[in-house]
């Protein structure tokens, strides 16, 4: 990620990391954010297995979301503390990815280790899903992160790229993230 000294403050990724990590193991589902062909928004949620950096998801192509991932394939995503462990109700941790879409083929290797991964984090349910010709596997690949730690404590980082650290949000640069 390009910076300007100026403007953004690096932060290294090695004290980011952990409540990233913490993020993507203890939320069961992820909530999206998408938007169909006129621009309507769609907020909804789905289970996920995280693999390699990536986030895989089954969804109905019945359900709104389900048919805005095929039309427009980009997406957000928010991985969000659980209210009842939250000091402060405005300040909760959270990670937010900008992420590209892509379909997964059933019957791939990818798809089966998709299945495995969120059947063992989902239970049996995923596979009854997965049988059925209306679900489809998706890959959301995050593009941009941004991880807010609490009042005054956000950062964006791309996640392709964890070397290249973390920019702290500020009244000077947050344009140029938005």
């Amino acid at each position: 990620m390009k910076s300007n000294t100026d403007t953004n403050s690096n932060t290294d990724m090695l004290a980011l990391t952990p409540e990233i990590d913490r993020l993507h193991h203890e939320c069961l589902s992820l909530i999206m954010a998408t938007t169909n062909a006129t621009q309507a928004p769609c907020a909804s949620y789905t289970p996920f297995a995280y693999l390699d950096g990536k986030f895989y998801v089954l969804v109905s192509g019945l359900a709104v979301h389900g048919k805005n991932l095929k039309t427009l394939p980009e997406l957000d995503i928010l991985l969000i503390e659980d209210e009842s462990k939250t000091r402060n109700i405005y300040a909760r941790l959270r990670l937010n990815y900008r992420a590209a879409v892509s379909p997964v083929e059933k019957g791939t290797a990818e798809h089966a280790q998709a299945l495995a991964l969120l059947t063992e984090k989902a239970g049996k349910t995923v596979t009854l899903l997965d049988s059925m010709n209306d679900f489809t596997w998706y890959c959301l690949t995050p593009l941009l992160g941004t991880l807010v730690q609490g009042f005054g404590k956000a950062f964006v980082f791309d996640p392709a790229d964890l070397s290249g650290g973390a920019v702290q949000l500020n009244e000077t640069n947050i344009e140029q993230f938005r």
